[in-house]
């Protein structure tokens, strides 16, 4: 098993690299229409050629084609409080303290606002699997009102988000969806595998109490994922959902004191 000491910064400098390896691999996550798999924490994302970049309350749009030249083709005001950014299909969900946003690319790549769906004031990263959006929100520094829960919420309809389902959780953060399992960062509460084969109701399958998480990758073709958090960052096999192997780790400074 593989164990490096890193300081912090490194350790996210090397998340966004394992991001963009993994949104390249070739397993399908990096296919012919220019879609990327990253972290639901992201605030950028490609998609169908072109690059979206997030920040606080504005939301760009590159032309990647020429890599060495990117070409900066609109900016949208989106609002305040802009957090996250996820690509489903032809869409664009912005998660943010207010709720979360959609937007199509559709039929151009300029995104198009479609609809708002509304919650309490609190973090909120998304991720989108066969027209069901999970929602994570959580209190925080920034969002010390929120009620820590994850919501399943109905997408088939974009122009009508609905709320299907409230799952109670204790700090979460980033989320990943691999077919019928759902991962859920849990903060400093650990790790949580869920089962979604029935979508709407996520069934908790496991609970990884001493693997502090913020964000999560998967690889679908390989079935491995890439867990980030404030020890480092680990990468484990879930052949078997309910029992995670681990495959390797780079440690940060403070995990290894």
């Amino acid at each position: 098993m593989k164990n490096l000491k890193l300081y912090p910064v490194l350790i996210l400098f090397t998340a966004l690299v394992l991001s963009v390896l993994t949104s390249c691999s070739s397993d399908s996550e990096f296919d012919g229409s220019g879609e990327g798999k990253g972290g639901s924490m992201a605030r950028f994302t490609f998609l169908k050629g072109y690059l979206y970049v997030v920040d606080q309350s504005t939301l760009k749009t590159f032309d990647i084609s020429n890599p060495e030249n990117p070409n900066l083709l609109g900016t949208e005001n989106v609002g305040d409080g802009v957090e996250t950014i996820f690509p489903y299909e032809n869409y664009l969900f912005l998660g943010t303290q207010w709720g979360m946003k959609i937007y199509s690319v559709e039929d151009d790549p300029i995104p198009n606002f479609l609809s708002d769906f509304e919650h309490s004031f609190s973090c909120d990263p998304v991720v989108v699997s066969n027209s069901i959006a999970y929602v994570t929100l959580r209190s925080g520094t920034t969002c010390q009102t929120g009620e820590n829960r994850m919501e399943v919420v109905d997408v088939s309809d974009l122009r009508n988000p609905r709320l299907l389902n409230t799952i109670p959780m204790e700090n979460p953060h980033g989320l990943s969806v691999s077919d019928t399992v759902l991962f859920v960062c849990e903060g400093d509460f650990g790790f949580k595998v869920f089962n979604i084969k029935d979508r709407s109701n996520p069934e908790l399958i496991s609970h990884y109490d001493s693997i502090p998480s913020y964000d999560v990758i998967t690889n679908y073709g390989r079935k491995e994922l890439i867990i980030t958090g404030r020890n480092g960052i680990f990468q484990y096999d879930y052949q078997d959902p309910y029992q995670l192997k681990e495959l390797s780790q780079i440690l940060s400074t403070q995990g290894n004191e």
